[in-house]
């Protein structure tokens, strides 16, 4: 057992093998819809060697699981070695509304680091992201306020675990890396000393885009947005209703009916992170941004016609025709050029982009692309798509942990996978420990820039690799 105060009260939690744990830490509390506030205090000790709580979402079975009452955090710490040891705050993904600290071990990170690792909850989909103010006078997005605080809870309590405030990565997949990216638009989210973002999904959302998804959700509800009482008493089934009654209207206007998500309030954020980079703020933070190669072969199981009718709506039907002529003619064997051309819309451009801001501000950035394909489901049928570097990232070698959330089961891992695992795992402790993910069999990866755009390519044998699919990238150039 293992028992660290904190301001809140002591908790206990447990050893295994060469790491401590502790999990399910309270890190704050909120009313619905309203901001996060501290955390309440307890009296006698804290057990904290079972998951914590998850927020409200739907199931892959089509079912509600989880609770409002959801902001809570998992510490991991190597065992007997002596800090203060670099910190990384892992924000999951979940398209904005699934997922939890729970389905995230990072022993295995804590122990190769070494490095303590803090994995956050925070509230999802309707609850973490509904606008309850006006275009001209947004809130901010209860689920941000959320992450702050954790952040604010990392500053005061990590060295009681052996963390060194001064030292923090943040790193996220998806919606998570969008919600690093909005971290870093903060003066809190400045404090960090590196940033690792997987997917990055696209910006943060412009006021008038978060109230509108608002008000076609109360509409749905009957209640207006001034009525916060009534709001609040409302069964938490009856709000997630109508939230997937929004979503599933959605679909021809944001990719897989995906309406939620982080508002520019002009306050907590007051500019959008691609700004933040742009003008400096991030001159001195460490960044990376990574993508997969083949991310949309997720999201076309059922075909294209919504994804397409969205990015020709983002990019406009002339261009995307330009566009789709170069990715035909540029196609690998047995690609299909639609997928590559959505992929580089949703996913890749924006890290073209960030990483070319970051370079021209004067700071430093990274840039991969993730080619394997796990040896497990989906990915051995649908490839290198999304969330494919994201299983390997909290693999437990040599098997893939179960991820019950997702109700996807562990396997065993091939010798592919785990070498790829290996030299990720290696980037992404380099990115905490030192800010440079130029590691191991990666140590010639130099920041990007424009006259050789250095690329890691993470595969069986991963490599680096000078502006990769070049001719695609110059067409984005070309095209408008």
């Amino acid at each position: 057992m293992s028992l660290v105060p904190t301001g809140s009260g002591p908790v206990v939690g447990r050893v295994a093998g060469t790491v401590r744990s502790w999990r399910g830490i309270a890190y704050a509390t909120a009313e619905r819809f309203g901001p996060a506030g501290p955390a309440p205090s307890w009296a006698g000790t804290r057990d904290a060697t079972a998951p914590g709580p998850v927020g409200v979402q739907w199931t892959p079975a089509g079912s509600l699981t989880g609770t409002e009452d959801c902001l809570t955090l998992d510490v991991y710490a190597p065992d007997d070695v002596p800090g203060p040891l670099p910190v990384l705050f892992w924000v999951h993904g979940g398209a904005f509304q699934t997922g939890a600290a729970a389905d995230y071990d990072g022993s295995v990170l804590a122990a190769a680091g070494p490095a303590v690792v803090v994995a956050v909850s925070y509230r999802l989909g309707p609850f973490g992201f509904l606008q309850l103010g006006t275009a001209e006078a947004p809130d901010p997005s209860p689920a941000l306020t959320d992450l702050l605080a954790a952040l604010d809870w990392v500053g005061r309590e990590i060295a009681a675990f052996g963390g060194d405030p001064d030292r923090i990565t943040l790193v996220g997949q998806s919606a998570g890396a969008s919600l690093v990216c909005a971290l870093l638009a903060t003066s809190a989210g400045q404090r960090a000393r590196a940033a690792v973002a997987f997917s990055v999904g696209g910006p943060v959302l412009e006021p008038a885009e978060a109230v509108d998804v608002a008000a076609r959700t109360l509409h749905q509800l009957g209640v207006p947005r001034t009525d916060l009482a009534a709001l609040r008493t409302l069964p938490a089934e009856a709000v997630m209703a109508a939230a997937a009654t929004v979503a599933r209207e959605s679909r021809r206007q944001r990719l897989g009916g995906v309406v939620w998500g982080p508002v520019l309030d002009g306050t907590v954020l007051a500019v959008q992170p691609a700004v933040a980079v742009a003008t400096g703020a991030l001159r001195d933070t460490a960044l990376w941004f990574g993508s997969c190669r083949d991310e949309m072969t997720m999201f076309l199981q059922h075909g294209s016609g919504d994804a397409v009718a969205v990015a020709r709506a983002r990019v406009g039907g002339a261009r995307f025709d330009r566009l789709h002529a170069v990715y035909a003619a540029t196609a690998r064997p047995g690609e299909d050029p639609v997928q590559a051309l959505l992929t580089d819309e949703m996913w890749v451009q924006p890290v073209w982009e960030l990483a070319q801001a970051q370079v021209s501000a004067g700071g430093r950035a990274w840039v991969s692309r993730w080619d394997h394909s796990p040896g497990l489901p989906p990915y051995d049928r649908l490839g290198p798509t999304h969330g494919a570097d994201n299983a390997c990232l909290w693999a437990h070698p040599p098997r893939f942990v179960e991820r019950p959330l997702l109700a996807r089961p562990a396997a065993d891992m091939t010798d592919a996978d785990q070498a790829v695992t290996a030299v990720l795992h290696d980037a992404v402790l380099g990115m905490v420990r030192a800010g440079t993910p130029a590691t191991g069999e990666l140590v010639d990866w130099v920041p990007y820039e424009p006259a050789a755009r250095c690329t890691a390519v993470f595969d069986a044998t991963s490599r680096v690799e000078s502006d990769p699919a070049g001719q695609r990238r110059r067409a984005w150039d070309t095209s408008t």
